[in-house]
């Protein structure tokens, strides 16, 4: 395969954290024409689609083919623009944008298209999911114990934290070029399969695991899975765990998505939106201080988006 021995050297595949400095090249306002569109609408949006805003709908579609498609893999609405708006209409105008995007995915067995994210004082260590918890550092990709990932992931920011919980995001081909200089026969192993722990969310009858490949290269594009306590617990959960050989690829792996030279970090404000490319993002957060106070808590809200294409 060629992609195994080769460099990918295009820097709207494989950028790293100088991206920081160029924030126009991801941070983009709604035009003011797509403002009014929604407003006019303010009092209706909950019953409201996407094709409801030709303007809207537009931008969007655009924004999808420039950063999704064939740009960086991500880009943040800046939320100042909504400033006007509610929290109710914030969230409506969220479900309208993430649907002009494909298909929204049920994301759990409550079958909840739109999931809360807020620290629920769990923990990663006694199974809790990462968006219940206000730890930091597992980067990762969304929903990777799915055969079928999200294509792309969308969350909305209604309240940040009081300190910390900024986002992270790192470049799958930064990613993969780092192992394959380190060495290419780790890069081979990460090519072939791990079981992922479903966390007990699955059928009868059905297999508790996910058994994928780490990278794979299908459609002319570079597509990743990883959560590393997925696999951890996925591989014991079919009593195979990881050999020394594997948990040194992976530690190797995590050593270089952790990098803080290879990635963008942004703090989300009230009413910021980021969507990001699932298959070619890698994404997490520092962990984080929140207030004491329930309706002053870190609230996001993420939805999971197969794409229309």
């Amino acid at each position: 395969m060629e992609i195994l021995q080769n460099l990918i050297s295009d820097d709207n595949l494989a950028w790293k954290k100088s991206l920081d400095e160029h924030t126009d090249s991801f941070l983009i306002k709604l035009s003011h024409d797509s403002i009014l569109e929604l407003e006019k609408k303010k009092d209706n949006l909950q019953s409201s689609k996407i094709n409801d805003f030709p303007i809207l709908e537009h931008e969007i579609l655009k924004l999808e083919e420039s950063y999704l498609i064939q740009g960086n893999g991500f880009f943040i609405l800046d939320g100042s623009c909504l400033e006007n708006f509610s929290n109710e209409n914030v969230k409506e105008i969220f479900r309208i944008i993430s649907t002009c995007f494909g298909q929204l995915y049920v994301q759990n067995i409550k079958n909840e298209k739109f999931v809360t994210i807020t620290d629920e004082g769990k923990s990663m260590k006694t199974g809790g999911r990462y968006h219940q918890t206000k730890e930091g550092g597992s980067f990762h990709t969304d929903s990777p114990q799915w055969s079928k990932v999200p294509d792309f992931v969308g969350l909305l920011c209604i309240r940040p934290a009081k300190i910390g919980g900024i986002s992270k995001f790192v470049s799958v081909y930064t990613i993969h070029n780092q192992i394959l200089k380190l060495n290419p026969d780790f890069l081979k192993l990460l090519y072939k399969k791990f079981h992922f722990d479903k966390r007990n969310e699955f059928k009868e009858n059905e297999s508790p695991t996910t058994f994928e490949p780490i990278f794979k290269y299908e459609d002319n594009e570079l597509k990743f899975r990883y959560l590393r306590n997925y696999i951890n617990d996925g591989q014991k959960i079919v009593n195979q765990p990881l050999s020394s050989d594997q948990n040194h690829v992976l530690d190797q792996l995590d050593k270089a998505i952790h990098d803080e030279n290879f990635s963008v970090s942004y703090n989300l404000s009230q009413y910021d939106m980021t969507f990001f490319n699932n298959h070619r993002i890698i994404h997490g957060r520092t962990s984080f201080e929140d207030f004491v106070e329930s309706d002053k808590k870190r609230y996001m809200v993420r939805v999971w988006i197969k794409n229309n294409r």
